[in-house]
């Protein structure tokens, strides 16, 4: 854990969500180690899943105050895509499009 005195406020946005996404990430893989265990062991920890999910949504509504609390200029975590891959198409009209009511002058 570090203190207050190792954080540097420019990076705290982006240690701290690391820290939180890293929580999420083991608890879901706890949850899903438990689903795709045999019967006797998944029987007896099948009882933890409702726990870890209460936290995980825990978690995740923590992450979603951080990103609305931290500076405007915080790019967000490094881990997400910032841009779109999905291309749009260019309306090129071919002819002059008028609304049906348009009756000029």
């Amino acid at each position: 854990m570090s203190s207050v005195r190792d954080i540097r406020f420019g990076n705290y946005c982006d240690r701290v969500y690391d820290e939180l996404a890293g929580m999420k990430a083991r608890l879901l893989g706890f949850v899903t180690e438990i689903e795709t265990m045999k019967a006797p062991e998944h029987a007896m920890l099948k009882s933890h899943i409702p726990h870890f999910q209460d936290i995980i949504r825990t978690i995740e509504w923590k992450l979603e105050i951080l990103t609305r609390v931290c500076p405007f200029e915080w790019s967000g975590y490094a881990g997400v895509e910032k841009t779109s891959s999905v291309q749009l198409q260019e309306e090129k009209p071919e002819t002059e499009v008028v609304s049906g009511g348009y009756l000029g002058g």
